[in-house]
């Protein structure tokens, strides 16, 4: 009996260790990843420990799904190389809450979904350079130079990771300090004049090839939405003053988030300082609700991970909960 049982046991092992190989040679082939004899065990390890947490999750959650992607094979110190949201501390935290905010518009339309407007630029890929505060903060400067000239534009991100010394290149930084910079320089470059090319050598002295002749944008004004986190405050803006940056903190598992209404009660935290990567939000919405799972209001917000991750570069967050931070960190501009 002992024998038959290990005999099964043994074919049971061979069978798994059969399809944990197809998978990894899967996953290679799916996303074009090769790998030194030196690298390849350590690499393998990592897409299966990530494949079963990804399954092991999407069995018992209903609102949200992940899925494998080109982070799934990573280690820790690449993924983290990915964050680069550093929080600033604002004026107005100085100033007391007595002070008066605009008036916020209760009317507001039931959703709002920037993904597919005109003026909305291509999902980009910062690569493995901490350069999302950048990203972040160019997005609404081509979606309001667009609204306002009725010609797209796609701006460089590259000028600020280069240039911007208020900010720390791919090491991070924060949408307020580049539009600061961006105010203070003249405008920002196209990006057809300075292109992106995910990481940065050198001083901004020895890198920085800005050129006045190529500006595609200025900055006017910017400043938060305040109050915070006021998500009524986030959507009056998002209707008023177009895509939204802010900032969250980030779970292990929303690198390999693929779809649904993401959340998680280790993301609503206490600390507001407590983020570590830039987005901007482009839209909001709520769920139907079905026989299992209730209704979730969300917000709808583009990632600078490239269209392969997520819902092609985006992703649902729950809305009304301040998950992760997001409510805390809204900031708008205004171009000239």
């Amino acid at each position: 009996m002992k024998f038959f049982t290990a005999i099964i046991l043994l074919t049971v092992a061979v069978a798994m260790a059969d399809r944990d190989e197809d998978a990894w040679n899967f996953y290679k082939f799916q996303f074009g990843k090769s790998h030194s004899p030196k690298e390849e065990a350590t690499r393998k390890q990592n897409f299966l420990a990530n494949q079963r947490a990804i399954e092991a999750h999407n069995r018992k959650n209903t609102e949200w799904q992940m899925g494998v992607n080109k982070f799934s094979d990573m280690c820790e110190d690449e993924k983290v190389s990915l964050l680069g949201g550093k929080p600033t501390i604002r004026r107005e935290r100085l100033i007391s809450r007595e002070v008066g905010y605009p008036v916020l518009d209760r009317n507001l339309p039931a959703s709002i979904d920037y993904r597919t407007h005109k003026c909305m630029q291509p999902v980009k890929d910062q690569g493995q350079c901490g350069s999302c505060w950048s990203f972040a903060a160019i997005v609404p400067l081509e979606f309001n130079t667009c609204n306002k000239t009725g010609t797209a534009v796609a701006l460089s991100e590259q000028m600020l990771v280069d240039c911007d010394t208020g900010n720390f290149g791919c090491d991070g930084g924060m949408y307020d300090r580049a539009w600061e910079y961006i105010q203070a320089k003249g405008g920002v470059m196209k990006s057809s004049s300075y292109a992106y090319t995910s990481g940065s050598t050198g001083t901004a002295e020895t890198t920085c090839k800005f050129d006045s002749t190529a500006v595609g944008a200025k900055v006017a004004s910017f400043d938060w939405v305040m109050p915070y986190p006021d998500p009524t405050a986030i959507m009056t803006n998002l209707q008023s003053n177009g895509p939204l940056p802010s900032s969250i903190k980030i779970l292990d598992s929303f690198y390999s988030y693929a779809s649904g209404v993401y959340s998680d009660p280790a993301c609503i935290v206490a600390d507001e300082y407590d983020i570590q990567h830039t987005v901007v939000i482009v839209g909001y919405g709520t769920t139907v609700a079905t026989s299992t799972v209730p209704a979730t209001p969300y917000w709808i917000v583009r990632n600078s991970w490239g269209n392969g991750w997520g819902l092609s570069g985006y992703f649902y967050i729950q809305r009304g909960v301040n998950m992760c931070n997001i409510e805390s960190w809204t900031a708008y501009v205004k171009i000239l």
